[in-house]
């Protein structure tokens, strides 16, 4: 799609063309002119007998006899953004739409031109996208195929002969989305988010080829309760995960312990304080501490009594 930047209250423009030629028909009177040069050039040659430079003359202001103008056909959008306190934009759009219709027999070349307008002006927000329509046009288009040779023939040559005639409709719809650019910043993100459409349009087409393209839904653009709605999500979810990096996940617990692996040879692997048996710890490498023996102890309930019997 086309960008066009365009300073606050200046008129900018885009054209999208060509230059054609527009052959008219009739002479000029450098033509007439150079047909009297000529025949003053011709009777000094029989008079003479030698090449006059009237005759030059004449050829060289035979040029001037042909008009043929050119003119640019396309298409051409101007804009004069106004940009008030409120951050609303008053758009003053101009487009039109020219084009060259193919020359017709018995017309010398020339061939006519048909123009397209429409100019509007409108108040819209930043980022909202207006719609501006109605330029139409209706066309008829013949077509005719045929043998060489079997479709000149006079009454028969109908036979192999075959014409189409073709209606066409067209619709020409602008789409206008204003950004205000307030500093570096604004335009930089503009940037990047074009060049992320391109990508993904790219992958779309040229990678991905077999499936259809399906267009990032960009809320901030539009206008609406759901947009609206979406638009509060997204600020909450945005707002909920800088919290969370702000806050960070507490840091893991960490106890030192004997390094794994196979215990070398003569060492004890049991914990059970032997030498070799070393534990890493901050103040560096200490033996392990063998665990002291386990003592049953026992509740009140459980000591035993002597029986006075077996005395």
């Amino acid at each position: 799609t086309p960008h066009i930047i365009a300073m606050d209250n200046e008129q900018a423009e885009i054209s999208v063309g060509a230059n054609v030629p527009l052959q008219t028909s009739g002479f000029s009177v450098g033509g007439a002119g150079a047909l009297a040069g000529l025949a003053g050039g011709a009777n000094a040659n029989n008079q003479n007998g030698g090449a006059g430079l009237a005759g030059l003359a004449g050829l060289a202001g035979l040029g001037g006899g042909f008009n043929v103008p050119r003119q640019d056909v396309g298409t051409t959008i101007r804009i004069t953004p106004h940009i008030n306190d409120s951050e609303e934009v008053r758009l003053e759009v101009e487009e039109e739409i020219s084009e060259a219709a193919p020359s017709t027999e018995g017309t010398l070349g020339v061939r006519s031109l048909t123009r397209r307008t429409a100019k509007t002006q409108m108040v819209v927000r930043d980022q909202q996208t207006v719609v501006i329509g109605g330029l139409m046009r209706d066309g008829v288009r013949t077509e005719e195929t045929k043998i060489p040779i079997l479709g000149d023939i006079p009454l028969i040559g109908a036979l192999f002969r075959q014409s189409g005639r073709t209606t066409e409709k067209t619709n020409l719809l602008l789409f206008l989305t204003p950004y205000v650019v307030r500093d570096a910043g604004d335009l930089r993100a503009i940037y990047e988010r074009k060049m992320r459409e391109r990508q993904e349009f790219l992958d779309r087409y040229f990678v991905f080829g077999d499936s259809d393209y399906r267009p990032p839904k960009d809320y901030s653009r539009t206008r609406g309760l759901v947009a609206e709605i979406i638009r509060e999500l997204e600020a909450v979810a945005e707002e909920r995960k800088l919290l969370e990096e702000a806050q960070g996940s507490p840091p893991l617990d960490h106890a030192p312990r004997a390094p794994v692996g196979a215990a070398p040879e003569g060492a004890g692997g049991d914990g059970s304080g032997d030498e070799g048996d070393m534990v890493i710890g901050p103040d560096g490498e200490q033996p392990i501490q063998a665990p002291p023996p386990d003592v049953p102890t026992l509740s009140e309930d459980e000591v035993p009594f002597p029986d006075p019997e077996a005395e």
